[in-house]
């Protein structure tokens, strides 16, 4: 028998866990990601930053409701693997994807805000780079986009790490020269920074 949420007196069907919190689940032929949370602070900063979220260009899912009283969050359900799923099989191929990274993280900038930029929180559909909105952090103004996140979205011995603490190989004959791949993020960074 298929598990049934109800918010707001709308039914949703659970399709799958996708952690502890979180699933997916459909209403009316339609997908969507159902998050539960924990503690009520984590949901209030999840509302007011989806708020702010949604006035930048950044690309995050369209949210169809929140209760407020259940502590619930529900949104698009952007299909396809996380940009980490992705890295983990192969490189990234379309310059277009790191061009809407850097321009994420100016807006950012921009707003005072700072977003987990680790790749699993990131899909790709083809067109957009949609940020999943469920991290974030303050504001460091020490922080520097270049230097600590970028790594881990180029075949780099902290990507391997990074996958391996998540429980995903990858191989290691993929990881590029240190030098070439340094140069590479030296010029999407050039290229790409505002």
């Amino acid at each position: 028998m298929t598990e049934i949420i109800e918010i707001k007196r709308k039914k949703f069907a659970v399709i799958g866990k996708i952690d502890e919190h979180s699933y997916k689940v459909e209403r009316k032929g339609k997908f969507f990601f159902l998050k539960k949370y924990e503690r009520r602070d984590d949901f209030e900063l999840f509302v007011k930053n989806q708020h702010r979220l949604k006035i930048t260009a950044i690309d995050i899912p369209k949210v169809y409701l929140f209760d407020k009283n259940q502590m619930i969050s529900v949104v698009d359900f952007i299909e396809g693997p996380t940009m980490l799923e992705f890295l983990a099989e192969r490189d990234i191929d379309n310059e277009e994807i790191y061009r809407l990274l850097f321009r994420d993280e100016w807006y950012m900038r921009r707003e005072k805000m700072r977003i987990d930029f680790s790749p699993e929180n990131f899909k790709f559909d083809g067109k957009k780079l949609y940020f999943l909105p469920f991290k974030y952090r303050n504001f460091e103004s020490d922080y520097n986009f270049s230097m600590k996140d970028l790594r881990l979205w180029f075949p780099t011995k902290e990507l391997k790490a990074y996958l391996e603490s998540k429980g995903i190989e990858m191989d290691s004959k993929r990881i590029g020269n240190e030098y070439a791949v340094n140069k590479q993020m030296a010029l999407m960074t050039v290229k790409y920074y505002i």
